[in-house]
């Protein structure tokens, strides 16, 4: 039994590392376009959604600052939305919430975090981070 402790102490070591290590090449399945760069994290969500939700407490917790905007609250943020997504060549259709723009690069369908904090550090203009 101790055997086997030790075992398990050392894989986890192990693919804890790998893992680590990883981390920073990780591949982004959320796509990205770059359109007019800004200094700001925006993100757009519906009212009720919770990966919107989530999304907002990974934010707060990760302290990047950002500034939301609701689209069936504010049409014009919808607007708004739906001709950067046209820009960058995504569909309306393709759109899911919470979709972002970073400093001028459009991600839509929820990307992951790490995503969006590898957008902020590329593009260090403005004092988000």
């Amino acid at each position: 039994m101790k055997g086997k402790g030790i075992l398990y102490v050392v894989a986890i070591a192990f693919f804890g590392t790998v893992i680590y290590q990883g981390v920073g090449n990780l591949v982004i399945d959320n796509p990205a376009v770059k359109l007019t760069e800004h200094d700001q994290l925006i993100m757009y969500s519906i009212t009720g959604c919770e990966y919107c939700e989530v999304k907002r407490r990974e934010l707060e917790r990760a302290e990047i600052p950002y500034v939301e905007y609701v689209v069936d609250r504010h049409p014009s943020a919808g607007n708004e939305l739906t001709e950067k997504l046209s820009l960058a060549g995504f569909s309306s259709k393709e759109m899911g919430f919470p979709s972002f723009d970073v400093k001028g690069t459009i991600i839509p369908n929820n990307p992951p975090l790490i995503q969006i904090r590898k957008l902020i550090k590329e593009n260090p203009q403005s004092s988000m981070m």
